[in-house]
Formats: C-alpha cells, structure tokens, sequence
C-alpha cells in the first residue's frame, strides 16, 4: 500500500511523486477557492494520516499524529458520503472533536472534501481559513480542482506502464 513517494525532490526544489502532487493540490486550493492553509490525509481504513500540507505562511498544518476517523463524525460523513462538508466554529452544531482541531491550528472555517482514486476515497483534503466561512460556490470550486488532481493521482498511482 503506497502511503507517499519520499523518493527526492527534484531540481529547483520542487517534490514529486505523491507528496509533490498533494502539495501541489494544496497550493492551488489556498489560491482558490481561497484559503488560509490545505491538508491533505491519506485514508487508510479508519484512519487518516497527514501526508502533504501547504500554508503561505509555512507553518506545518500537520499534528504529529493519525487520526481516527470514527472519532469525528463530520469527517466520516464526508469520507462515507464522498459529498464536501463545510463546518465553522460559529456553527451552532460544530461537532467538538473538530473544533478543537480547528482551534489547536489556529482557525475558524473547514472544508472537507474526499480525493477518489479508483473507486475509493484515497485522501482527505481539509482546506482551513482563519475567516469566513466557506460557501458551495467555493466547494464546487474546490471539488473541481480536486477531480483534476484525482485523474492525475490514478496515472501516477498505476505507474509507467499505464501511460
């Protein structure tokens, strides 16, 4: 089970294989629909594990630590239902789990989208914002932006032969 391609970074700096590609993903998610950081997690069963993040001000958004998916409700629904989901801590409902999360990173607004490759959820991406909250116009944005990683993910996952 590949969890990330660690094999170097290429010249000028730039990463590749899976770490560089999430990371890239994040990079243009921040830029839109707009954000104040990305993380992307690989979905591994019930559990999730930081594997590229990307904030403009180069803070880690990655904890340390895996997390279990069953712990936090909105985040399983989102990975079940393979929908975005958006939660803010002015939510009246905000499950506490998340919102601690949010608080422990230092914002305020969440969304949450699956990366599908193949014909499962391959990744979790949390784009953050230290402000509002997002709207479906920014999920729609984001979930597009996604699909295209995905079709790129899927090629590099199947590997040379497949191109």
């Amino acid at each position: 089970m590949l969890l990330a391609d660690t094999s170097g970074v290429a010249s000028g700096g730039e990463q590749r294989g899976v770490v560089g590609l999430l990371t890239s993903l994040c990079r243009e998610l921040v830029a839109s629909p707009g954000g104040d950081g990305c993380l992307a997690s690989r979905v591994i069963g019930d559990v999730l594990i930081g594997v590229a993040d990307y904030a403009p001000d180069g803070r880690t958004l990655q904890l340390g630590h895996g997390y279990l998916v069953s712990d936090y409700p909105e985040t399983k629904l989102v990975l079940e239902s393979r929908q975005p989901r958006c939660l803010s801590l002015a939510d009246d409902d905000v499950d506490p789990g998340e919102a601690a999360i949010l608080e422990a990173l230092g914002f305020e607004a969440l969304a949450m989208l699956p990366l599908e490759a193949g014909a499962s959820v391959w990744a979790l991406i949390e784009i953050y914002r230290a402000g509002t909250a997002f709207t479906d116009e920014d999920l729609e944005v984001a979930s597009a932006t996604i699909a295209r990683f995905a079709r790129l993910l899927e090629e590099l996952l199947a590997g040379p032969a497949s191109r």
